[in-house]
């Protein structure tokens, strides 16, 4: 009898035992808020080989190392964003558009003024995979303004730039993704190879040294001082001189990083340009300006042209 009694004691010792342990999951994967990391983990397809004849630069991440990346990071909302410390090449495939952000009234009119859009990624051609990285409000190359929506389309492959956030539970990107290159042949048209750009002469500094001092500053915060920043035009955003004569366009160094000269006027502090021509893709100059860091871009903010190899300067 004393052997029955042993063999039920010990069964439920081992019940009681393991009752106590966290099961791997409740009811279905996917719904245990307890313990994650005991959560069977799907696996992606493999990626989509990548194109013929997109530059991707070194070190470049696909969509799914991207959001893994994301997951790690501490969730953002919109008064406490946690980003990546670095920025990130991510490659991918278009495959869908935000339709909410599309199909608001004021849509095609932000389009116009600030050329951005919103898209997601994935490592998959045909989206089957399971994760995707959201591009919110997407640029061109080097932050410069989308010209129209065939630069953009549905099965383009792109190479982004940007830091990585998780918001709430979307892996999107933080502050400014601009598209480094595409498959789009429209997009190559609008966006030409990058020329190259002279150093840096006695007391000027490049783009990349000119975002160097940005980020030290850091977010809303302006310069005490100006500089003399060299880069070529990249882009150009002023559509009409209108009243106070000034251009805002956008400057390189390496045809990568960017920064947006905001109202800059001509020649002097307080010289008006005449003519948008005055101003043109492809010009090397150099920019007199305080810097300021909007969000994290570098913005030679409300400075003037002080040199242009444009012949109509």
């Amino acid at each position: 009898m004393k052997k029955y009694y042993f063999i039920i004691l010990t069964a439920l010792v081992s019940f009681g035992l393991y009752s106590c342990e966290e099961k791997a999951y409740i009811d279905n994967p996917g719904e245990n808020s307890h313990n994650q990391d005991t959560l069977p983990v799907m696996a992606d397809p493999d990626p989509t080989p990548d194109p013929e004849g997109v530059a991707i630069p070194e070190g470049t991440i696909n969509v799914n190392e991207a959001v893994n990346i994301g997951k790690k990071l501490p969730t953002s909302d919109k008064d406490n964003k946690h980003p990546s410390e670095q920025a990130y090449y991510i490659k991918g495939w278009i495959t869908h558009f935000n339709e909410t952000e599309r199909s608001k009234a004021d849509f095609e009119s932000k389009f116009a003024q600030y050329g951005n859009d919103y898209v997601y990624l994935s490592a998959r051609q045909d989206g089957r995979g399971t994760k995707e990285f959201y591009c919110y409000r997407i640029l061109g190359k080097s932050g410069a303004p989308l010209p129209d929506h065939d630069a953009l389309q549905i099965g383009d492959f792109v190479v982004v730039k940007c830091k990585i956030l998780k918001f709430g539970s979307t892996i999107e990107n933080d502050g400014t993704c601009s598209i480094y290159s595409s498959s789009n042949v429209h997009f190559n048209e609008v966006f030409p190879p990058f020329p190259g750009c002279p150093e840096p002469g006695e007391g000027e500094i490049s783009v990349n040294q000119a975002q160097a001092i940005a980020d030290s500053i850091g977010s809303g915060k302006t310069s005490s001082e100006s500089y003399r920043i060299r880069g070529v035009v990249t882009s150009v955003e002023t559509k009409d001189l209108g009243t106070f004569g000034n251009i805002t366009f956008n400057i390189s160094s390496d045809g990568d990083i960017a920064a947006k000269c905001y109202q800059t006027f001509y020649k002097t502090a307080s010289g008006k340009f005449t003519n948008l021509n005055q101003v043109l893709v492809g010009d090397t100059v150099l920019v007199n300006a305080k810097i300021q860091n909007y969000s994290g871009t570098c913005e030679p903010y409300r400075g003037y042209l002080e040199q242009s190899t444009n012949p109509n300067f």
